[in-house]
């Protein structure tokens, strides 16, 4: 980033790489989560889900890279082993159930992955409002895509 880029950044450095690289490390196990789930699930809906699933499961990791162009822009260094995306992440990771027939379960933590998203995103938007205005608005975005996500998983879950 540029010399008048990181004047315009009022907020503690640190701080902020801490939390794009939490959200970096939430989005990679999202990716994973919704990849794993579309490949495990089986039964009569599972042909509705799995795609639904498998364009989530690129959102997200989308979203991984839009953070990590965020993290270099800063100077910063995205989480690069597997291993401490669940050391740094603020969402953690569901293991899914034992029963791949369990759609409303795994629709269940969908529906909690995105609502931990939307608290963590709305955090950041708060917090970053006033100090650093472009990864305010990286986390605005973010929280958009999220919000939408977890409606279109409430109307899957209705109609099962």
């Amino acid at each position: 980033m540029g010399k008048k880029g990181k004047e315009i950044v009022r907020a503690n450095i640190d701080e902020v790489l801490k939390d794009l690289n939490a959200a970096y490390s939430d989005e990679w196990l999202a990716h994973f989560q919704y990849w794993f789930m579309a490949k495990w699930i089986k039964g009569m809906d599972a042909d509705t889900l799995r795609p639904v699933l498998e364009e989530q499961s690129a959102d997200e990791l989308g979203h991984a890279g839009k953070i990590a162009e965020r993290i270099l822009q800063l100077g910063g260094r995205p989480v690069a082993h597997p291993a401490q995306l669940l050391e740094k992440c603020g969402c953690g990771f569901k293991e899914p159930t034992g029963n791949p027939t369990d759609l409303k379960q795994v629709i269940q933590d969908v529906l909690a992955a995105e609502a931990c998203a939307i608290e963590f995103y709305n955090r950041m938007t708060e917090k970053y409002r006033a100090t650093d205005i472009v990864t305010h608005e990286l986390f605005e975005d973010l929280l958009k895509d999220e919000v939408s996500d977890e409606e279109e998983w409430e109307r899957f879950g209705a109609g099962l």
